[in-house]
């Protein structure tokens, strides 16, 4: 039986490492006629009442992300949510039904990643269904 990758969540965080998962999620979406899910996680703050207001930006900026990476080329989706980025990622991916997860890594080596820690690395761990890692160019 073959493997289909029909429904694609890409994690997007605005910044160009971002830009090789996306392709990848194209290209994949474009083979198997599937579907991108753009996701994109606020990270939730105490105190903090910009929820509304940040969410309709982070909104806008995928909006432009498709526009620029996507349309015309494959179905896709804008997922913004608030909360904690591995927890929030993988509630989404069961909530969907994701196939296939493809996400960018920061390539933090040593201390750098001992000290923050990898969401890739945790998504990697503790997700339900296969995740494509690319490290930036």
């Amino acid at each position: 039986m073959k493997t289909r990758f029909r429904r694609i969540l890409c994690p997007i965080d605005f910044d160009r490492i971002s830009v090789p998962a996306l392709e990848l999620a194209v290209n994949m979406a474009i083979q198997n006629k599937g579907r991108v899910y753009l996701f994109y996680i606020i990270p939730k703050v105490k105190g903090t009442r910009l929820g509304a207001a940040i969410e309709e930006v982070a909104t806008d900026n995928l909006r432009a992300v498709a526009r620029k990476w996507l349309q015309g080329k494959v179905p896709y989706q804008i997922i913004v949510r608030v909360g904690e980025p591995v927890s929030g990622l993988l509630k989404a991916q069961a909530e969907l039904a994701i196939d296939l997860v493809v996400m960018s890594t920061h390539g933090r080596t040593g201390k750098k990643h001992a000290l923050l820690g990898s969401v890739t690395e945790q998504v990697v761990r503790r997700s339900i269904c296969p995740v494509l890692t690319t490290r930036p160019r």
